[in-house]
């Protein structure tokens, strides 16, 4: 018998656009469901759990890791290196959906390696963003403002992207996500109930 091929879920936006506490969102309410994986991410940065708790490499070891072939797509942005275990392969193989923060570099790249591929693309007005991004302490409002104003090139109007506007009450968005993660799920009601999303 065949196996199902499983579904890769790809979200994308600008920096601030709250792609991590959105994909958060969705990973608690999926928290019980083996078949939705939250791959952990590389990243050649120190973990910060209050926005995504990756796994931390050096920069030698980031590059030992591809050499190795440890990771199924890799990138570069903002002074950091980015990577996805190769496991999740297998775990789409097995008919698992498999849903991270990704950059749009390696976008197409993921279209052409699977079958069923969605793009999330989560975003924000421009003023928002760079609130966002200067509340994480990492950069001054004037790198935040540089970092938003930066051209970014529109993904193909070929590809299957589904846009959340993360704007208002972070359970809209989430909602929107988990939509997009398993349709048939019934689950408005439930994340009403839920504590993180007016937190």
């Amino acid at each position: 018998m065949a196996r199902k091929m499983g579904h890769l879920v790809l979200v994308v936006g600008p920096s601030g656009a709250g792609k991590d506490s959105v994909i958060n969102g969705a990973k608690d309410f999926f928290a019980e469901n083996s078949r939705i994986v939250f791959p952990r991410r590389m990243v050649t940065r120190k973990a910060d759990v209050s926005t995504e708790d990756h796994d931390s490499l050096t920069e030698m070891g980031f590059a030992f890791a591809v050499a190795k072939g440890e990771f199924c797509l890799w990138w570069s942005a903002h002074g950091n290196s980015y990577g996805i275990p190769a496991s999740i392969e297998d775990e789409i193989a097995e008919g698992r959906t498999v849903v991270f923060n990704c950059s749009r570099d390696v976008v197409r790249e993921a279209c052409k390696r699977f079958l069923k591929t969605t793009i999330v693309e989560v975003t924000a007005p421009r003023d928002v963003l760079v609130q966002r991004i200067v509340a994480r302490g990492r950069e001054s409002e004037a790198a935040a403002l540089e970092r938003v104003a930066r051209h970014v090139e529109p993904l193909p109007s070929t590809l299957p992207i589904v846009r959340i506007e993360n704007t208002g009450a972070l359970w809209h968005a989430v909602a929107a996500l988990c939509g997009v993660i398993d349709p048939k799920t019934v689950f408005r009601k439930k994340l009403l109930q839920l504590s993180f999303v007016e937190a």
